[in-house]
């Protein structure tokens, strides 16, 4: 149901028979009873069916929804929340409701607020909206219940549920503008909704905007088709939001009983409002008073995700590539447009890597888009003892593809002296520092020859991880790359390989699939040394994005991965550990495009002090 932030949460669709309250209920409880869902949410009216019309009148109809109520709490084994729509008659009003059950116990009732009443939707014929209650409890079961306005709040989980009634969602103020400002970070909606053309595409994009505008996550259902269809098909379509983004769908049509699971990660959300000034203001400005009803949920040791985690959270499709190829060339040409017409040109440093390979790509694009010279763009190869042949052939093999300018300068020559001059001999760090500050020092000067601008390659897993050299590659003009993470590197020169630079397919094809490593030493592997991109990749996704602690990483590393305990520690800690420790590095970076949400400029984004200390 609940483990280290992540709450599995449930939309469903029972075979709902619009009038037969026996049916409906059993099919209720058959779905409470089979989930290990921390909160289900049923659809609108689901005791009774949405189009039962004037049998809402009808007193026996009425007493027989309520014992059904109380037969389902009586056979409720699901440990949970979980929402039920019926109708409920108070002093001879009667409320379409949902109601808030745990167990055997009713923690509160929600009423419709907003009453459709033109075409197929009548409702003002049979109910009362929620505007009209006067009245905050309502008598159940001889049990005064809370009623109304109401956040359902789990306090040491920091959960806090809001629950709204279809056409709620669609009204211009909507229930849940309200409940977000009251804290609830969790909305429920129960739906009776009929499906019409455009009707899907309309009923996402108001839940996704409203997950986005309210940073909180949203679980819709609906009622289905086997409510009557005598004047209008009822839709099957369920859906799971957060934060803007679609976690989980269902099909509009479905012709049995379904329902959608999801995980949703509630710490990130709450780490989203922390950052968000605008939610920050708008919560304290909230003029609306809220009951509160407090649950609890368990945690569970063996939490079960109920799809595996994207192990590659940066991976986009092909339409995302392309977009982000136009966003670092738009960029970059921003960054030239700047310049006097005589300072156009670029120096870049060509290894044969892949964030070398990449920067130079963006710029040949940016070039042709500004229709300057592709000779103004100068790439540097700058082998060492440790450079790999391959790597210096593929090097020069795309400069002389790409039709620019190339160069190649040995600097074993000119790094031996350099050692020589500060009496240094061995074969560690500072050696490994020393070839990439010689090699910034070479771009630099050339930069100043030819009158142009360094182009940085480093990306923003090296840049998180500390893993490039002070005033050697850490340095540049402008840092094309600093918002792509390494695991995105590669899907892009693959996608460059099979698109618009399919003319040097073989070598960009070469250069994805080479062994990352920065040819310091003889045999180097970056991977080696720092650990798999992918999980340092899905680390910083988490703990950057997601706001997710230490020991929460470890637990969620060692699930998606399937490593050891200590494996999975032995990553988050070191990749903890680099990344606060490296901020000083951070603190002096150049200018470069942001991407993604995440962005570790120190000027934009991310901002800490260099002496920081984190335990």
């Amino acid at each position: 149901m609940y483990k280290n932030g992540f709450l599995k949460v449930m939309a469903a669709t029972p075979k709902i028979v619009a009038g037969n309250i026996n049916n409906n209920e059993k099919e209720i409880i058959k779905v409470l009873n089979n989930s290990d869902a921390g909160v289900i949410v049923f659809p609108e009216l689901a005791l009774t069916g949405y189009s039962v019309s004037d049998l809402f009148y009808q007193e026996f109809f009425i007493k027989e929804t309520i014992d059904s109520l109380k037969n389902i709490l009586a056979k409720n084994k699901h440990e949970g929340i979980a929402v039920i729509g019926m109708p409920l008659d108070i002093n001879g009003g009667l409320f379409n409701v949902g109601v808030i059950i745990q167990k055997n116990n009713i923690l509160g009732v929600v009423p419709k607020y907003y009453l459709p009443n033109n075409q197929e939707f009548q409702e003002k014929r049979w109910f009362l909206s929620g505007f009209d209650a006067t009245f905050t409890e309502v008598r159940l079961f001889s049990k005064m219940v809370p009623f109304g306005n109401i956040i359902f709040k789990e306090e040491s989980k920091n959960i806090s549920l809001g629950v709204e009634i279809c056409q709620d969602l669609w009204s211009i103020i909507s229930p849940a503008d309200d409940l977000v400002m009251a804290g609830a970070n969790v909305l429920l909606n129960l739906s009776a909704s009929t499906e019409l053309v455009y009707k899907e595409k309309h009923r996402r994009n108001a839940i996704l905007d409203h997950t986005r505008k309210q940073v909180s996550a949203y679980i819709y259902t609906t009622t289905g088709i086997y409510e009557s269809s005598s004047e209008a098909v009822f839709s099957s379509h369920k859906l799971i939001a957060s934060m803007g983004e679609m976690i989980e769908e269902s099909a509009v049509i479905n012709y049995e009983a379904d329902s959608i699971v999801a995980d949703i990660n509630i710490d990130a959300i709450n780490f989203k409002r922390r950052q968000d000034t605008n939610y920050r203001e708008a919560v304290f400005k909230n003029e609306f008073e809220y009951q509160e009803v407090f649950f609890n949920l368990t945690e569970n040791e063996q939490y079960e995700f109920y799809k595996e985690q994207n192990k590659l959270p940066f991976s986009l499709d092909d339409y995302d590539k392309n977009k982000v190829l136009n966003i670092l060339t738009a960029a970059l040409v921003k960054k030239l447009s700047f310049l006097p017409k005589n300072l156009q040109k670029i120096v870049i440093g060509l290894s044969g890597g892949l964030d070398s390979t990449h920067a130079l790509i963006v710029a040949h694009n940016a070039f042709k888009i500004m229709k300057l010279p592709l000779k103004d763009i100068i790439a540097v190869i700058m082998p060492a003892e440790a450079s790999s042949n391959n790597s210096k052939s593929d090097a020069l093999e795309l400069a002389k593809l790409l039709k620019v300018t190339h160069n190649t300068i040995e600097i074993n020559e000119t790094l031996n002296r350099h050692l020589k001059d500060i009496n240094h001999h061995d074969k560690d760090v500072t050696y490994e520092n020393a070839q990439a500050r010689i090699r910034t020092l070479i771009l630099m000067d050339l930069a100043n020859k030819y009158e142009g601008i360094v182009l940085g390659t480093g990306d923003l897993s090296e840049i998180a991880l500390g893993f490039m050299t002070y005033n050697g590659d850490q340095m540049s003009m402008y840092a094309i790359n600093a918002g792509v993470p390494k695991t995105l590197m590669k899907e892009l020169v693959l996608f460059y390989a099979n698109n618009e630079y399919s003319f040097a397919k073989d070598v960009l094809n070469r250069v994805a699939q080479k062994k990352i490593s920065p040819e310091l030493l003889k045999g180097q592997e970056t991977e080696d040394i720092i650990g798999s991109y992918e999980i340092n990749d899905f680390i910083m996704y988490h703990h950057l994005n997601q706001g997710m602690a230490e020991d929460n990483l470890i637990w969620l590393v060692e699930g998606t991965f399937k490593t050891s305990l200590v494996e999975a520690a032995n990553y988050v800690k070191r990749f903890l550990n680099r990344f606060y420790s490296q901020q000083f590095k951070r603190a002096s970076m150049p200018e470069g495009p942001k991407i993604f949400d995440i962005s570790l400029s120190p000027r934009l984004s991310y901002r800490m002090p260099s002496d920081i200390v984190r335990k």
